[in-house]
């Protein structure tokens, strides 16, 4: 056969390609015909080759004094070609024939031209030698190609035939000297005999051979479609043929798949068994038979670990995967060897030393690792050494490295830990606007290495001053508005919290405008003047934007949430054609992962992407010629970074505008602009942030309408979620009458942003989350004694997805995805007792109407009855904005009285044996509070009225209020002062049973007496008024540094009468402790001790009280 010539021109670096007459390679002309020119000689040829060289070759050439530059160049071209030959040999033959490659001999002549001579090529082969054996058996009796190389080009060709040369083409800067054709002669004699040599002493092994072998990663076209009839192993001597196998996935009876003969190669290449895998297919008179050829590793016989007293030798076995009967590996015993040591290290034996006594070494079949523990280190001791306006327990908080208590536990040494805690003391010293504080840690560890004492040498400096404060930029709105009420004044001292909140503050105030990427950068401008630091805040105002679509990605293993229940938990913020508002972004945001459906670990993103506002409006209002709108800068992070003390502004020059968003979704970054920075010293604290483009991929899209934005007459109706702005009936028409001017021109914005509104879309990415929970409990409190609790939930629920199938249990598809809540709750205790079962839907038909059902049974030991009470109850709610709801319930119960003792009063004896009590509810709560269990900041107001019918027919109104205010903080922010006043006020109709009248006392409504033991009573029997007025005060503060610890000073007062008055007005007063303590459960410990200052003699008192939960 003919075999195409390929060459390579050194001098020209361009590839060229001579296809022979008569029959053309598609494959190979579509390669290698238009190749590009290359940008160097040999990454060029690897890259259009792909090949793949051992790094042992390399390093032959390299160290090989010998050989000049341009040999190594066409030693490593001549290996490039051989890989790609070896592993597709079709490439350089015909459809028909393909040929195969076999290195015969390599002619080398020095660039110089000086004379001619032979050099024998059998180091030079034996340094590009190629990963695959190149020598296989051909399909077909075909030619053998040779490699003549030269300085100035290489060429393959077939024996007996001369080199192809390459294609003519004038070479006016290299001419041709007259030595090179008295080089000729000698070369092709050295050529011919080193060819006949070869074909002497290797003879083909294709002619011992009857069925030939094709590399699997090189089969022609048509064998693809070809069956396989059997899949053998070959080479294997101490692993059976089944245990390899087993691993194939290959199966005999389907098509050829070289994706999947990929795959089982790489899976037994994986089991750690065989230096090498190759893939064959055979040809038989039956059919393909697909052959793996192996080279077992040698076996690895036994695993020793010697000198290992602290850490359990199986634990150990686990870190070093290390199986005897499995293959010997040098490498990984090496590696086997640092994981023990890495293991060490993170228990606290730092000093601790791994050596491999046998298995470093080929011959080796057994692994010993020798361990030296040495002594547990542990941090005794934590200093600070030139700290004076921070304390050194403040200083503490900020530290990762802990003391060990007692000298036994915690207390873990790690000296990048230590590190890295120096660098977050400046930080935040940084931060608190001492711009010249330095720290040095220092350890000193003990004469037996056990013990290390860590101290920190801190430099703090000078801390600077604001001296003034100026905005550039800002147009729409003034600067006396910017700048209206900051936190940071001038003459303060810098405080990079402060900063944040006026930065927040600025850029909520364009957010009322839907600027959604408006940009405030404060930009610290250091003076001559010692201590002092100017801000100038550029302002970047952008334009207004309105929301697109919102897309929902929902991830996890086996999805099962409905994408509308996304959309349900973000329809109070976000819904399409709205002004696009980061406040809006961040309360969705804030809402999704604070929710029970999403992974905490994988936090729920939500992003914004700008989008081509044409997109979105109607052709009517595109005018011929008009382009799309200019590129729209990119989305600035709102969070602050933790190195940075501006948060999240940047300091850089205006970044160029975002990139199209990629297909492919993820998030592209334009480059930085230059920093503005007046001193080096202050880029280790305001490191330059790109301006992000988010993008994410979508499963679901919530469209908007544009036509209903701008054609739209009258204000439209309440869009469920799920649906797309109407046309025809749910406008957000623009307003040219709203002005954004600070000059007071209605339609400023109008002119200078003639063009369209921009629009952006809101993409969604949620990961599921564990949100079924099997929960055991224990607590115990001075109103209820000791209770137990055993409670399941599970916060996806929905009831209408029964299990159609195993899988759909096994998955976890059955009775979830819909976002309701269903609860069983076992709590049985000493003196009270509760078993509910209850179901809550919190967006009901996809609306903010939440909808909940309950059945209970409730028992409860009280010292003048004890009570039954079994019922149920049905409620309807409505978020009615972000801190407005409202709220109706039905409630039905039969309430059983009994164990009255004898001389009770009448109105206790009427209420005995069964009664059947129904009560219908509504409610109305504004609540502001920053946090359920410690707010520190916000009010709570809500209003209740009650109306019994049936046995028991009354009226009920409630009245209950909490303001909470943060007197004094440390300039961090933590380290809080709150006050907390609280008020609560009923009354109740006079028809109102003794089992639902007021009474008051224990820790959660009148410290100083014991539970119910403020009561109206007749004859010594509390009966209950119904008449309740509670008030308190209290001032807490923390005690230690971290906030863990709080103390209380409070008063309670009130009185409970019969009717609306305050003749029997109590008060107590006392103090008490907050322990927070995080493995216990959110809520914390509360331990209080009060005395009454005005009380009835009737009272009942109780110094202490107290609130423990564990809950798991």
């Amino acid at each position: 056969m003919e075999v195409d010539a390929l060459s390579t021109c050194l001098d020209t670096r361009e590839l060229t390609a001579a296809a022979p007459s008569g029959q053309r390679n598609p494959e190979f002309r579509k390669r290698f015909a238009h190749s590009p020119r290359l940008p160097s000689r040999n990454a060029g040829l690897l890259r259009i080759f792909g090949a793949r060289f051992q790094q042992e070759a390399r390093d032959d050439l390299a160290a090989d004094a010998r050989f000049s530059d341009s040999e190594r160049r066409l030693a490593v071209l001549a290996s490039a070609i051989l890989h790609q030959t070896a592993e597709s040999p079709q490439i350089l033959g015909s459809d028909d024939t393909p040929c195969r490659v076999r290195p015969i001999a390599l002619i080398s002549r020095p660039p110089s031209h000086r004379s001619g001579f032979a050099r024998p090529c059998s180091a030079l082969l034996r340094a590009f030698r190629p990963t695959s054996p190149v020598t296989t058996d051909a399909p077909h009796p075909g030619s053998e190609l040779m490699i003549v190389s030269s300085a100035d080009s290489l060429s393959c060709c077939a024996p007996g035939g001369a080199a192809r040369a390459p294609a003519a083409r004038p070479r006016a800067t290299r001419p041709l000297r007259k030595s090179r054709p008295r080089l000729l002669a000698p070369l092709l004699l050295l050529l011919c005999l080193t060819a006949a040599s070869a074909q002497d002493v290797s003879p083909r092994r294709s002619q011992s051979r009857s069925s030939p072998v094709v590399p699997a990663g090189g089969n022609p076209a048509d064998l693809l479609d070809q069956p396989l009839v059997d899949i053998r192993v070959e080479g294997n001597v101490t692993i059976p043929e089944t245990a390899i196998l087993h691993f194939v996935k290959s199966q005999r009876g389907r098509p050829v798949s070289s994706r999947q003969i990929d795959q089982d190669t790489t899976t037994l290449l994986q089991r750690n068994w065989f230096l090498s895998v190759r893939p064959r297919l055979r040809p038989t008179d039956e059919g393909l038979v697909l052959v793996f050829e192996v080279i077992e590793k040698p076996i690895l016989q036994s695993v020793e670990f010697v000198g290992n007293d602290k850490i359990k030798t199986r634990t150990l076995q686990g870190l070093t995967g290390l199986v005897p009967g499995h293959g010997f590996d040098v490498a990984a015993n090496q590696e086997a060897a640092l994981r023990i040591k890495q293991h060490y290290r993170e228990k606290g034996y730092y000093f601790a030393e791994v050596t491999l006594a046998k298995g470093g070494d080929p011959d080796d079949r057994t692994v010993v690792f020798e361990i030296n523990e040495g002594k547990k280190v542990r941090v005794t001791r934590i200093k600070f050494d030139g700290n004076e306006e921070i304390s050194s327990p403040i200083l503490k908080t900020k530290l990762a490295t802990k003391s060990a208590i007692l000298w036994l536990i915690g207390g873990a040494y790690d000296p990048e830990t230590i590190k890295n805690d120096a660098h977050a003391l400046m930080r935040y010293y940084h931060a608190l606007g001492y711009f010249d504080a330095e720290v040095e840690p220092l350890q000193e560890f003990s004469r037996e290495k056990s013990q290390v004492t860590v101290t920190f040498r801190v430099s703090e400096g000078r801390r600077f001053h604001v001296r003034a404060i100026e905005t550039r930029g800002n147009d729409v709105i003034s600067t006396t508005e910017l700048l209206s009420d900051p936190e940071l004044k001038e003459g303060d001292y810098f405080n990079e919290r402060l900063l944040r909140e006026d930065v927040n503050a600025m850029k909520d105030r364009y957010d009322d405008q839907g600027r959604l990427f408006a940009s405030v950068e404060p930009v610290p401008v250091f003076l001559e003047e010692p201590g002092y630091v100017d801000l100038v805040y550029h302002i970047d105002e952008d334009r207004p934007y309105r929301i697109g679509s919102i897309n929902v990605n929902i991830n996890g293993d086996h999805p099962h949430s409905k994408e509308l229940l996304v959309l349900n938990q973000v329809n109070r913020w976000l819904k399409p054609g709205d002004l696009a508002r980061m406040r809006d972004i961040r309360g969705a945001q804030t809402n999704l992962r604070g929710s029970n459906y999403w992974d905490r670990e994988a936090p729920a993103i939500v992003n914004v992407r700008p989008v081509e506002g044409n997109d979105y409006l109607p052709p009517t209002l595109i005018a011929r010629g008009q382009d799309h709108l200019p590129p729209i800068s990119g989305f600035t992070n709102q969070e602050a970074s933790p190195a940075s003390p501006f948060g999240h502004s940047v300091l850089t020059n205006p970044a160029p505008a975002a990139a199209p968003p990629a297909a492919t979704g993820g998030h592209s970054a334009d480059p930085p602009g230059r920093a503005r920075l007046q001193r080096d010293r202050f880029t280790s604290h305001l490191p330059v942030r790109p301006r992000m483009a988010p993008v994410v991929a979508t499963t679901s899209t919530y469209n908007v309408d544009p036509g209903a934005i701008f054609n739209a007459q009258q204000d439209g109706e309440f869009i469920y979620r799920g649906q797309s702005i109407d046309r025809y009936g749910n406008p957000w028409p623009l307003d040219p009458l709203q002005s954004n001017s600070p000059q007071g021109d209605p339609f400023g914005d109008a002119i200078r942003n003639p063009a369209t509104p921009g629009f952006v879309d809101v993409d969604i990415d949620v990961t599921e989350g564990r949100t079924g929970r099997l929960m055991f409990g224990v607590g115990v409190n001075s109103d209820a004694g000791l209770v137990g609790s055993i409670v399941l939930q599970e916060d996806n629920f929905n009831i209408l997805r029964p299990p159609t199938s195993w899988a759909d249990i096994v998955n976890g598809h059955a009775f979830r995805g819909a976002g309701q809540s269903f609860r069983l709750e076992i709590v049985p205790g000493t003196q009270v007792s509760r078993y509910l079962v209850s179901w809550q839907n919190p967006y009901f038909m996809n609306t903010d109407y939440s909808l909940g059902l309950s059945g209970f049974y409730y028992n409860r030991f009280y010292d003048e009855w004890t009570e039954d009470r079994l019922g149920g109850r049905i409620s309807i709610g409505r978020l009615l904005s972000r801190y407005w709801s409202a709220g109706l319930a039905v409630r039905l119960e039969n309430v059983d009285i009994y164990d009255i003792p004898a001389g009770a009063p009448a109105i206790a004896t009427s209420a005995a044996g069964d009664n059947f009590l129904s009560t219908v509810q509504g409610t109305l709560t504004y609540d502001t509070r920053d946090s359920a269990f410690l707010p520190t900041e916000g009010h709570m107001l809500e209003l209740a009225y009650e109306q019994g019918f049936g046995e028991f027919v009354y009226p009920r109104v409630e009245l209950t209020g909490a303001q909470y205010f943060t007197v004094w903080q440390r300039p961090d922010g933590y380290g809080k002062h709150i006050i907390q006043l609280r008020g609560q006020g009923v009354w109740t109709g006079d028809n109102t049973p003794i089992f639902e009248r007021l009474y008051g006392g224990g820790y959660s409504s009148f410290r100083g007496f014991r539970f119910r033991g403020v009561s109206p009573r007749v004859g010594g029997y509390a009966t209950g008024g119904q008449f309740l007025a509670l008030g308190s005060a209290e001032y807490m503060v923390p005690i230690t540094a971290d906030d863990n610890i709080r103390a209380v000073a409070f008063t309670d007062f009130g009185t409970i009468e019969n009717d609306i008055g305050f003749e029997d007005f109590r008060a107590t007063a006392g103090f008490g402790f907050r322990l927070a303590i995080p493995a216990m459960g959110p809520a914390p410990i509360a331990l209080d001790f009060a005395w009454p200052i005005t009380k009835e003699p009737f009272d009942r008192e109780r110094i202490f009280s107290f609130y423990v939960g564990f809950t798991r």
